[in-house]
């Protein structure tokens, strides 16, 4: 299944439902961070897991795959300056990802050439 929101490949992504007392702040502040459901991060925790599984099936394991996932995600949430600014940094960085990925066999055949040098 493609979760793909079909303009570039990167996963669409959702914001979180508000809270009707909550705020999201537009500031370097941390006020938004308090108000996203562990629930939502861990859904994109599992879109970004997704990607980095489509890159390269069966190149690593699962949980691997999902640490990274977890690491770039927490990253992200970190450096973010808001709930807009994050989901835009999440998208940016796959899509980024994505486009600049070179399987780990390919770039080594182009780097060392098997380590058959003539």
């Amino acid at each position: 299944p493609n979760m793909s929101d079909g303009h570039d490949g990167a996963p669409a992504v959702t914001p979180p439902q508000q809270q009707p007392n909550s705020t999201i702040t537009t500031t370097s502040g941390s006020t938004w961070r308090k108000s996203v459901a562990q629930s939502f991060r861990n859904n994109q925790v599992e879109q970004v897991a997704k990607v980095l599984a489509s890159l390269e099936p069966g190149a690593a394991t699962s949980r691997s795959k999902l640490m990274l996932a977890m690491r770039f995600e927490q990253l992200i949430f970190e450096k973010a300056e808001n709930m807009e600014d994050y989901l835009k940094k999440i998208h940016q960085r796959l899509k980024r990802l994505k486009k600049n990925y070179k399987p780990e066999e390919e770039h080594n055949n182009n780097n060392n050439n098997n380590g058959f040098d003539a």
